[in-house]
């Protein structure tokens, strides 16, 4: 008997101190919320939800490559998905953020555009895999890129006419402000995305239930850059909307 009991005490403590388990979050690096060193508004929101019951490895990468880890099982999270038919991928019923509108980057010497419909029949070009060309008219052209680094440069050579992007990106598209700057189009919500796996649905009701509970804690503020983008997320409607 006192043996079983040692046994049983031994598992107990066993289990007390076992090692979470290992989530791989994947991410391209956008200054400020997805750094490389794992800072970031974004990845201290993913700390905050997951950290106190899982150990996390955050991983910088491009898009595609971030995208392709998480469809096939071998990264956990994607960080800064927009939600989507992507059958692959499982997204939460809440969002992480709240995307400003798209810009479109163009010669104003060459074009007049104020609205998307300006766009039609030119070549524009733009982050490929983050489903920009649905944005544009029929008869656009779609130029993808695989990063959107002094992608203005492809005016001034005449490969494209305009640039699209979003705000956050701007400095990094004509990072010497050349081109006209024009906002188009609607926000967008940003959020989660997980593998379509046991493991994927458990971890997007994990993300549901806790970023509810760290908004009415009114926890979530300190991790943006100023009150004005934490308002911009728009996350008291979370609360609001239950």
């Amino acid at each position: 008997m006192i043996k079983l009991m040692i046994w049983i005490s031994a598992l107990f403590i066993s289990q007390c101190f076992a090692t979470p388990t290992k989530l791989t979050v994947v991410s391209e690096e956008w200054l400020g919320y997805t750094n490389a060193n794992g800072t970031g508004t974004y990845c201290d929101i993913v700390k905050a939800v997951y950290g106190q019951d899982y150990q996390l490895e955050l991983i910088t990468t491009t898009w595609s490559r971030a995208l392709n880890l998480v469809e096939t099982g071998r990264a956990d999270i994607l960080v800064g998905g927009y939600h989507s038919t992507n059958h692959k991928l499982v997204f939460p019923q809440y969002h992480l953020d709240t995307e400003y509108p798209l810009y479109v980057i163009y010669d104003d010497k060459a074009h007049n555009i104020t609205q998307i419909e300006d766009l039609a029949g030119l070549t524009v070009a733009g982050r490929k895999d983050y489903g920009l060309a649905k944005f544009l008219p029929q008869s656009s052209y779609f130029y993808g890129l695989d990063l959107i680094d002094d992608s203005a440069k492809f005016i001034e050579k005449n490969r494209v006419d305009a640039v699209l992007t979003y705000k956050v990106n701007l400095a990094l598209a004509d990072p010497e402000t050349r081109y006209t700057h024009q906002v188009i189009g609607k926000e967008a919500r940003l959020y989660l995305a997980f593998s379509r796996t046991a493991l994927g649905h458990k971890l997007k009701e994990h993300y549901d239930r806790n970023i509810k509970q760290l908004v009415k804690l009114k926890q979530l503020q300190q991790y943006f850059p100023n009150p004005q983008e934490y308002l911009h997320a728009d996350f008291d409607k979370i609360v609001s909307e239950n």
